[in-house]
């Protein structure tokens, strides 16, 4: 018997690169192998239009031991999600304070290489959040 396989994800959406009001819905870690592991925060937009109802990620990395520096990326939407208030020194800085907020994002398209350098088709292209520029 020959064995069948299905598709294990929906698709990334393909939005144009611009900013949009989004929800954030939810966040979640997973391992990489080496010194990071990935933090991602969900976004849904939610401005009237075609693009209503998607929703696209932002990644960080994190470090293993737990220790957020000030340069980092998550460092820095951390603080201005949170009014521009630094934390103190071993401030726990968890991702809670995303989960249910509306944003301004910037969305920015990723477009995979095959191994050998060479794009892939446009149909593999995807968005991901650039960046937070606005809390409403």
């Amino acid at each position: 018997m020959k064995e069948e396989f299905v598709c294990g994800e929906d698709y990334k959406p393909l939005v144009p690169n611009r900013k949009y009001e989004a929800v954030c819905i939810d966040y979640d870690q997973s391992f990489v192998m080496g010194k990071f592991r990935k933090l991602f925060l969900h976004f849904k937009i939610t401005e009237p239009g075609e693009h209503y109802g998607k929703t696209v990620f932002m990644a960080f990395n994190m470090p293993y031991n737990k220790k957020i520096k000030q340069g980092s990326k998550y460092y820095k939407t951390y603080v201005f999600a949170n009014g521009n208030q630094r934390p103190t020194r071993n401030a726990i800085m968890s991702p809670r304070i995303f989960k249910g907020r509306v944003f301004e994002i910037k969305t920015r398209t990723v477009e995979p290489k095959f191994s050998d350098g060479k794009p892939m088709p446009r149909h593999f292209h995807y968005s991901v959040v650039d960046s937070i520029t606005r809390v409403l």
